[in-house]
């Protein structure tokens, strides 16, 4: 009962997390300020910002120390998340959880504080941690600021949330915008070609050739004005939207490291023909940065990652297709029925990497939010292939 109580719980918690659908690559300079404030604070060297899903901590920030990607397992903020308030370690290197770790032999740091990242609705989702090379102790009332400061990152990152529902709202309302001005350009292009008939044309008053060039001066400059909303509707849509070679991009920007730290062949194709399509990039980094890392855990050294990105063009019906195929490890068939279930999947993986199991669920949980389609293939030893399309729009 214990266990599955845990389990939900962490469940809720990267679910949590994937709602703020951050692009961990970009967030550095948001962030700069902040965590350079607490290590001033704190006097540390080092500070940093990390965020942890189901496999990886995410250093989306740093000050002083450039890190990206670790496995959870090696973090010492995973037991920062698990806690209340904070975990202060003053020597990392007489800690039996840590002293064998690379970042701590041989001269590596010594002092640790993290204070857990905590969202209103109560789930721990990363941290912010202050670390030195020297053994420091620092006072209470330090402590109170840098909870302040773990405070302001929350808030900026809850922001984004409450942006995107906005940004969801004026999608909306160019998308409306958008069909108001093509059903502007048809009545107004009539009345231009009218005014052109018209005006060649022998007249008899010399005054309704002058309404008619008025009548046709006022069309173009209409129909200067439906093309502008056009052209502001692409600007503004374009940062919320990816196209195929974007959103490739930062898949090879977030995983290419963590796969050639396992020596995995890791790649990325994208249709170059469908290129000019553009699409909603909500969701669809933790849609297939999940699919990826697991990927990633269950193959071996010297084995293969293959992702390839495609538009599908089915009459009406036009459709991204996310495809991951790998040859690692596989998923037995007991469990492939069953990976709606938390915590099914969790197990250890090539690397004898230590597994949670919900990275699947949350990903059938997000593209079934998205009237999206998921299909798994999977052979023990042979390895997987996972399909996703999830229906778009043209733009």
């Amino acid at each position: 009962m214990e266990e599955v109580k845990r389990m939900n719980a962490e469940y809720a918690r990267i679910k949590k997390l994937s709602e703020f659908d951050l692009d961990y690559g970009d967030l550095q300079m948001e962030f700069q300020n902040l965590v350079e404030l607490a290590a001033h604070i704190a006097g540390t060297n080092i500070s940093l910002i990390n965020l942890i899903d189901s496999h990886s901590q995410w250093t989306v920030s740093s000050y002083c120390y450039k890190l990206f990607e670790m496995d959870r397992e090696d973090s010492i903020c995973q037991y920062t998340i698990q806690s209340e308030r904070s975990i202060e370690i003053h020597r990392l290197d007489q800690d039996n959880r840590f002293k064998d770790k690379p970042y701590v032999k041989n001269d590596g740091f010594k002092y640790y504080l993290g204070i857990p990242l905590k969202v209103r609705t109560g789930e721990n989702i990363g941290a912010l941690c202050v670390i030195d090379q020297e053994e420091m102790n620092i006072s209470e009332e330090k402590k109170k600021l840098l909870r302040l400061v773990a405070d302001e990152i929350i808030k900026k990152l809850e922001s984004k949330i409450n942006l995107d529902s906005l940004q969801d709202q004026l999608d909306k309302a160019i998308v409306q915008r958008n069909q108001m001005a093509h059903d502007v350009r048809g009545p107004i292009g009539g009345i231009l070609g009218l005014a052109e008939t018209a005006e060649n044309e022998t007249l008899e008053q010399s005054e309704f050739g002058l309404y008619l060039e008025m009548i046709k001066g006022a069309a173009s400059k209409l129909l200067d004005l439906t093309d502008d909303i056009l052209e502001r509707r692409k600007e503004q849509l374009k940062e919320n939207y990816f196209i195929l070679s974007e959103f490739k991009e930062h898949l090879e920007d977030l995983y290419a490291i963590p796969a050639l730290n396992k020596r995995i062949s890791f790649g990325v194709v994208f249709n170059q023909a469908k290129n000019q399509y553009s699409f909603p990039r909500r969701k669809l980094l933790p849609i297939a940065g999940n699919i990826i890392a697991n990927a990633i855990k269950f193959t071996g050294p010297k084995g293969k990652i293959a992702v390839n990105l495609d538009i599908i063009d089915e009459e009406d019906n036009v459709s991204l297709l996310i495809e991951v195929k790998d040859n690692g490890r596989g998923i037995p068939k007991e469990k492939l029925h069953r990976l709606r279930e938390i915590g099914v999947g969790s197990e250890r993986g090539t690397n004898d990497e230590k597994g949670y199991g919900l990275g699947l669920q949350l990903v059938i949980e997000m593209v079934e939010s998205i009237k999206g389609k998921l299909n798994i293939q999977s052979e023990e030893n042979k390895g997987t292939t996972v399909k996703i399309k999830i229906p778009i729009s043209r733009k």
